[in-house]
């Protein structure tokens, strides 16, 4: 990311932290725009994926898709079409992402594709990739962009 290098906030400042992150990443037509979003269990990962698809006009519920590994959203009013949620966090091997058409998805167009647990599948990653890393202590967190 360009301008967010590194940010301490709580959790009241996560729909500001979200609309920082957006202001600095743009849609593409040529693919998926990937944000990274790297943290221990309750660091927050979830809790700014949800900031971010309010940012979007998700209407939906986000929940966390650890078990279904990935969830798909409509955005309205955006750059993004579609928001797609992913937690790698049981995949074991790059070679889980075939049947989850990870190859087509790096090539749709005007979607943001959040990965949490990023370094599961850190080869599988696209090079121009938004990556930020999540620390928390307590209520204060931590996030800084790579």
């Amino acid at each position: 990311m360009k301008s967010m290098k590194e940010r301490i906030y709580n959790e009241a400042d996560t729909a500001a932290i979200a609309a920082e992150i957006l202001a600095v990443i743009n849609s593409s037509d040529d693919g998926a725009t990937v944000l990274a979003l790297q943290g221990d269990l309750g660091a927050g990962k979830t809790t700014l994926t949800k900031a971010l698809a309010a940012q979007l006009g998700v209407v939906e519920t986000v929940v966390s898709p650890t078990f279904v590994i990935a969830k798909y959203y409509q955005t309205s009013g955006t750059d993004f079409d579609t928001l797609v949620h992913m937690d790698a966090y049981r995949i074991e091997s790059l070679d889980e992402l075939v049947p989850l058409g990870w190859d087509a998805l790096l090539k749709q167009p005007k979607t943001l594709l959040i990965v949490e647990w990023p370094e599961k599948i850190i080869g599988a990653l696209p090079d121009g990739r938004h990556h930020v890393v999540i620390k928390h202590d307590g209520e204060q967190r931590n996030i800084t962009s790579l």
